[in-house]
């Protein structure tokens, strides 16, 4: 039997480490690097989407200004739309 979290396992994550929380939730995943940025993915119930928010911090200064916030309606397309994510603020050249 897989986990829900078996399909993020191959994330190319550039560096980051990355914790599972909870299946379709607030706080579902985390992705975290060394300079402080991290990478959250979330559901929000209320609304039907996930969210993958982009902060330079994991703190109030960090939250309350984001420096991307993409939503994903469909759970099919989250795997994709969040590798695409941390290729765009990630992308190393090693």
């Amino acid at each position: 039997m897989s986990n829900w979290y078996d399909r993020y396992q191959k994330l190319d994550l550039q560096n980051g480490k990355i914790e599972f929380i909870l299946e379709d939730d607030q706080d579902m995943i985390e992705i975290r690097y060394s300079d402080g940025m991290l990478i959250d993915v979330g559901y929000i119930e209320d609304v039907s989407k996930y969210y993958i928010t982009v902060v330079l911090s994991d703190d109030e200064r960090g939250w309350e200004s984001p420096i991307d916030v993409v939503e994903v309606i469909a759970k099919d397309d989250l795997l994709k739309k969040l590798q695409e994510t941390i290729f765009q603020y990630r992308r190393t050249d090693s």
